[in-house]
């Protein structure tokens, strides 16, 4: 368990190895709610992935740097970290940012990598040398989170970096700093994901996003109602039983109705239409599954086995589509992000 400190703790006996944080990658399926006046605001319901997450080496330092061509937004969790923590002038660190997907395309990347590196920190000059790592809790992962200034809106990446599965949050009440966590479940080791991302494109993010929202109309609450009876009635317990075919149904019908909000502002982005068409084709090659994950451009078709995967990979590639498409085949996360200490002697592969 991940503890957080208090200004008078000391810090542990400095550590002689670095530490690394292997995290998993989020998709977003669809936020519950937003724009009420009384209510809860956003939630929603999303899954990590392996394979396309944050890996950060970090060593103790008498001042922050970083190596990575995000190493100034690595640099600035971290000294957040260290003032919430109530740490000395003295406790920086080194970062290193050895694996990062290419970012605002619907992984949860920015997320991933603060929470990386506030673990990191956790682990340098809270938990101290040579703990074993132990299972997160969600009141771990949300406690790195208000420390890393992240779940300012959605909180499945946060939960996810905790102990993968499929999350599903309540969204917040004013006032309150972390959205409460409904369901997290293991996801069924066979099924797989392919992800569809369109090559150059960038999802709305920082001040263009925060303006998207802003001219965002209120979701009823008829919407609300009906996308928490299909994640809450449908999507979990199809996971649970291991169905895939009404999982499947079910995530294709809460990421169209989650979208209608967003329509006007998604529709003004430069992918929107590749997006569509994208769709179309999955619709036609009998894919059940399929979603955009977050703002995109990444486009989620599940399938029931890697076999299946690979079969739609190949269709996909004979009909073009990866000429202006990244396509990958990637596994369901089921653990969430590892923090271990490694021998400063082994070079990084």
């Amino acid at each position: 368990m991940i503890r957080q400190t208090k200004p008078s703790d000391p810090p542990p006996p400095a550590s002689g190895s670095e530490v690394e944080v292997v995290t998993p990658g989020r998709l977003h399926f669809g936020m519950l709610a937003f724009g009420q006046p009384y209510g809860r605001s956003f939630g929603g319901l999303g899954a990590m992935v392996s394979g396309c997450g944050i890996r950060v080496r970090m060593k103790r330092a008498e001042t922050f740097s970083a190596v990575s061509h995000v190493g100034e937004r690595a640099i600035g969790v971290a000294r957040q970290c260290a003032t919430a923590w109530g740490l000395d002038e003295h406790s920086a660190c080194l970062i290193e940012v050895l694996d990062i997907p290419r970012q605002h395309i619907g992984l949860g990347t920015g997320t991933q990598l603060a929470l990386a590196v506030a673990a990191g920190m956790q682990r340098l000059y809270v938990d101290g040398a040579g703990e074993s790592q132990q299972e997160m809790s969600a009141e771990d992962a949300a406690a790195l989170a208000q420390a890393a200034g992240r779940g300012l809106r959605s909180s499945v990446g946060v939960y996810g970096f905790g102990a993968g599965g499929i999350v599903l949050e309540s969204g917040k009440l004013q006032g309150e700093v972390t959205a409460p966590l409904v369901s997290q479940i293991p996801m069924p080791e066979s099924w797989r994901v392919v992800l569809f991302v369109r090559r150059e494109a960038e999802g709305l993010h920082g001040d263009a996003e925060r303006t998207a929202f802003a001219g965002l109309k209120l979701v009823p609450f008829e919407l609300t109602a009906e996308l928490t009876r299909l994640a809450v009635m449908e999507i979990l317990p199809a996971v649970l039983s291991a169905r895939f075919i009404d999982f499947a149904s079910a995530l294709t019908a809460y990421g169209k109705l989650a979208g209608k909000p967003f329509e006007r502002a998604s529709s003004r982005l430069p992918y929107a239409g590749a997006t569509a068409q994208l769709f179309e084709w999955l619709d036609l090659q009998g894919v059940q599954g399929f979603a955009q994950s977050s703002w995109g451009p990444a486009v989620v078709a599940v399938c029931e086995s890697a076999v299946d995967a690979d079969s739609l990979v190949s269709a996909a590639e004979a009909a073009g589509i990866a000429d202006q498409h990244e396509i990958r085949v990637v596994a369901f996360d089921n653990k969430g992000a590892a923090v271990r200490e490694v021998d400063e002697s082994v070079t990084p592969a």
